[in-house]
């Protein structure tokens, strides 16, 4: 797949979660009150996209030394480029099942966002 429509996803991913970020604040205030915490949620936030980083620049190398790739071959042999497409669809298929295990009980609806802001407004005037 082309690198520019690669961008579209991860650029979304990277707007969504940004949201759920946002909306997680606000649920923080509401159940512990001031001060608010973007702070801490924002960093939290880039420690992991910046520990899922270092992990995929590990996994990398480790993927191509374990599927027999050669950096010095002039052309790779099929069985090493089977196996490179092979890792081109576990490890994504995996990744994502972790993480919709790790988001499986986020039940922070746009509705229960929606009514969040609302009891703030109501508790601290306008937003």
């Amino acid at each position: 797949m082309p690198i520019p429509l690669m961008s579209f996803g991860i650029g979304g991913l990277f707007t969504l979660m940004m949201s759920m970020t946002a909306d997680v604040c606000d649920m923080d205030e509401l159940d512990n009150g001031m001060p608010r915490k973007e702070g801490t949620f924002g960093a939290i936030y880039w420690l992991m996209v910046k520990i899922g980083q270092a992990l995929a620049l590990i996994l990398g190398g480790l993927v191509l030394k374990v599927v027999g790739f050669d950096p010095g071959a002039g052309a790779q042999s099929v069985e090493t480029i089977t196996n490179l497409r092979l890792a081109d669809i576990i490890i994504p298929a995996t990744t994502a099942f972790l993480a919709i295990l790790v988001m499986w009980k986020y039940d922070l609806t746009e509705e229960k966002a929606r009514a969040i802001k609302q009891k703030l407004i109501e508790l601290r005037g306008e937003l």
